[in-house]
């Protein structure tokens, strides 16, 4: 089977394709807010390429950089943060450009 065949794939699917443990994955649920993998009738986790891509930034915070969970989670979000005002001052921008453009 292709890779990004799958919409979805389990615990164990995950934990083999990036190389940890599923136990890691389940605690790394509870850290980060960012990994929130949907679960099925069954109530089995099921992973997007979103929550996989998550789970190896996560890793390679942890084993590359040697930062902690806290470490890892605090560069997260502040990432997240920094994403979020380049988006908010790109589109202030625009506006303003509009603006100026209109006068």
């Amino acid at each position: 089977m292709e890779p990004n065949s799958k919409l979805y794939y389990d615990t164990n699917e995950v934990a083999a394709m990036v190389g940890c443990e599923a136990s890691a994955l389940r605690f790394w649920e509870k850290k980060f807010p960012q990994l929130a993998p949907k679960r099925d009738s069954r109530n089995r986790r099921r992973y997007t390429e979103r929550d996989i891509e998550v789970i190896r930034k996560i890793m390679h915070q942890k084993d590359k950089q040697g930062r902690t969970i806290k470490g890892a989670r605090e560069q997260m979000r502040r990432k997240e943060e920094s994403q979020l005002m380049i988006y908010r001052l790109t589109r202030v921008r625009d506006f303003l450009t509009e603006l100026r453009d209109s006068l």
